[in-house]
């Protein structure tokens, strides 16, 4: 099976898989620039990687200590949105589907 019949006979594995990649490397991207930007700054690519990324974050604040740093959470995130993908996997494998 090529890569391209994969992705549409296993689309229910493929769309989620490639949702919850996106979601951990603009994670990444938002903690990277916030490190390297100023927070005085509202530059544009910060507020729209902020607006993407809070639905992602607020429920990992919601149970993390308050004493751990922003971005801290951020990387705790990034481990969940981890952890989801390998669920995914393993779900999806138990199935008894090869990818």
């Amino acid at each position: 099976m090529t890569f391209g019949q994969s992705l549409v006979a296993h689309w229910y594995y493929h769309a989620p898989n490639l949702l919850l990649l996106a979601l951990s490397c603009l994670l990444l991207a938002r903690l990277v620039l916030s490190l390297v930007v100023a927070r005085d700054s509202a530059s544009l690519v910060m507020r729209v990687l902020e607006a993407t990324t809070n639905p992602v974050l607020k429920p990992v604040a919601a149970i993390t200590p308050r004493v751990v740093p922003g971005g801290v959470v951020i990387v705790f995130a990034v481990i969940w949105l981890l952890a989801a993908r390998m669920a995914l996997f393993v779900a999806v494998t138990a199935t008894g589907v090869r990818l």
